[in-house]
């Protein structure tokens, strides 16, 4: 059964490890290197910081498969102004890392469990998230849990220019 749990500094090896692999690093790393993706996410799961992004690893049976997180985008104004994100918004970001879960269907289980872990933290929130736009797998999923195609283009504050497939899941009436 797939699961999330919050990632710690133990985490990291099988992060990088991941991240170097030719299905993650296409998505993950054209324009950064591992070493400064895990550099980033050590300081997020340190104890002494105060992260605004809550990173968690993706589990099946206890086993890790992969990794997200999730964030305000009001924690980040100029990505606020650049993906047009709306008041309130929570974004998300998500990979599969070990290859042997790769088109079986965990992703789309992964967006389902991350968009009730966030919006567990936020009760309602609007979804906004932007894979590249190449990346077909990624938009697949998205769409299969519901979310909706707003743009795609370039986003200023990305380090590439590659363009972006930017997704809304509307905000979620209150009960």
């Amino acid at each position: 059964m797939l699961g999330l749990r919050p990632m710690t500094e133990d985490d990291l090896p099988a992060v990088a490890a991941w991240l170097v692999l030719p299905h993650v690093a296409r998505w993950w790393t054209p324009d950064t290197t591992a070493e400064e993706e895990i550099a980033k996410y050590r300081r997020r799961v340190s104890p002494q910081e105060r992260p605004a992004t809550s990173m968690l690893m993706v589990t099946w049976d206890g086993d890790c498969i992969g990794w997200c997180q999730w964030y305000r985008w009001a924690d980040f104004p100029a990505e606020v102004t650049a993906i047009d994100a709306r008041n309130g918004e929570i974004g998300i970001d998500y990979a599969i890392g070990d290859p042997d879960w790769i088109g079986r269907g965990a992703c789309t289980m992964l967006i389902a469990a991350l968009l009730a872990e966030a919006r567990g933290h936020h009760p309602g929130a609007g979804i906004l998230t932007a894979p590249n736009a190449a990346n077909i797998a990624s938009r697949r999923v998205l769409e299969k849990n519901g979310f909706e195609p707003v743009a795609v283009r370039p986003v200023a504050t990305e380090p590439g220019d590659a363009p972006l497939a930017i997704y809304r899941l509307p905000a979620s009436p209150l009960p």
